[in-house]
């Protein structure tokens, strides 16, 4: 069984449609980037996965069992979620920020416990955090803060893990640093990862499939190489690109002309 499967989901905004007649099956350990132009619903469809908005038709499962009955403390344990614009209001220490993970797994008035302190301190080490715990989050750079979202987001101990563009706002060394912690938690501890992405040169650097969406409806599924195509990005993007094997492993890459010519 899939750990997230959307049957037939739809949303309508009052403008009109934002996601229509979705069906994806998001197989357990799947590295899914999320593409497609500005506008063809991925933003839509994140929001819908993670219960800030309900669809309008259709169903949304997580492990099996339809969000739209989950608690918040449940969705919590199976599902971890970071923002593009998350920010926080207070300065907190990174420890508690990454401490804040484990609170859908206590109880009302519960102390952390010893294994729960372990958690967050195995969360800091695989995220290399562990030297910012005393820091306060206000003071972090963009790489780091990143990193610590992460790490508060292991913590949980979910099975399925939601990025909305992690590599945002990143220089490029920071965003390989993000890509490669993710690809560990995906094939080191057999985590589901969902992620939106613009960048289509990572996606398919990185992730082992391609959902593309187009005007609200999912248009193809399936490995970067069959999904991002000089043909298939031109058709979604309306853009003169040209899609190449990269030298450094063989995977789509983009490229595109400064002018017209």
């Amino acid at each position: 069984m899939p750990p997230l499967r959307l049957n037939r989901v739809s949303f309508r905004y009052p403008s009109g449609f934002a996601l229509q007649e979705i069906i994806l099956e998001i197989p357990d350990r799947a590295f899914l980037a999320i593409i497609g132009p500005n506008g063809s619903g991925k933003t839509t469809l994140l929001r819908l996965m993670t219960r800030l908005i309900r669809p309008d038709s259709g169903e949304i499962y997580l492990n099996g069992k339809s969000v739209s009955e989950l608690g918040p403390r449940e969705l919590a344990r199976q599902m971890a979620v970071i923002s593009s614009d998350q920010f926080f209001e207070f300065p907190f220490p990174v420890g508690e920020v990454v401490a804040m993970g484990r609170y859908p797994h206590l109880g009302r008035f519960q102390r952390m416990s010893a294994r729960d302190w372990r958690i967050v301190e195995e969360a800091l080490r695989m995220t290399q955090t562990d030297h910012l715990r005393e820091r306060s989050v206000s003071q972090l750079s963009s790489g780091e803060r990143q990193r610590v979202l992460v790490a508060r987001a292991l913590a949980q101990n979910p099975s399925v893990l939601i990025l909305d563009e992690p590599n945002a706002h990143l220089d490029i060394n920071h965003q390989i640093a993000i890509f490669r912690l993710l690809q560990s938690l995906n094939e080191d501890r057999q985590m589901t990862v969902v992620l939106v992405l613009h960048d289509l040169t990572a996606a398919a650097a990185f992730c082992k499939s391609i959902a593309l969406l187009h005007q609200g409806r999912l248009i193809k599924q399936g490995r970067p190489e069959d999904v991002i195509t000089t043909e298939v990005i031109r058709s979604t993007y309306g853009a003169e690109v040209f899609v190449y094997p990269s030298p450094a492993g063989g995977f789509p890459q983009i490229t595109y002309a400064p002018r017209d010519s």
